[in-house]
């Protein structure tokens, strides 16, 4: 997750960490912005049908970036995080 500093240094247990939700609002955040503001849309990244290797679309859509972020939540349940949904939040 983000046990390791920015200088490959480990971070000690009673610093902050972030979290899953915050993981969440960036990807959201950025999701809009690549696809309102860029104009790139709301379909995953992928390889241009010319087949000259351009990637076209909103790259936090892309599989990578959903894969990655499955593999964070894992790691941060293992790591004692309790995720709430959206709807438990707002009910």
């Amino acid at each position: 997750c983000d046990s390791i500093s920015l200088d490959g240094s480990s971070k000690s247990s009673t610093k902050d960490r972030g979290t899953y939700g915050h993981a969440q609002k960036m990807r959201a955040s950025m999701t809009y912005a690549f696809g309102k503001l860029c104009g790139l849309g709301n379909m995953h990244w992928h390889e241009s049908d010319a087949g000259d290797g351009t990637m076209v679309s909103n790259p936090s859509i892309s599989v990578e970036v959903s894969s990655f972020m499955c593999s964070l939540r894992r790691h941060k349940v293992q790591a004692g995080e309790v995720t709430n949904s959206a709807r438990a939040i707002t009910s």
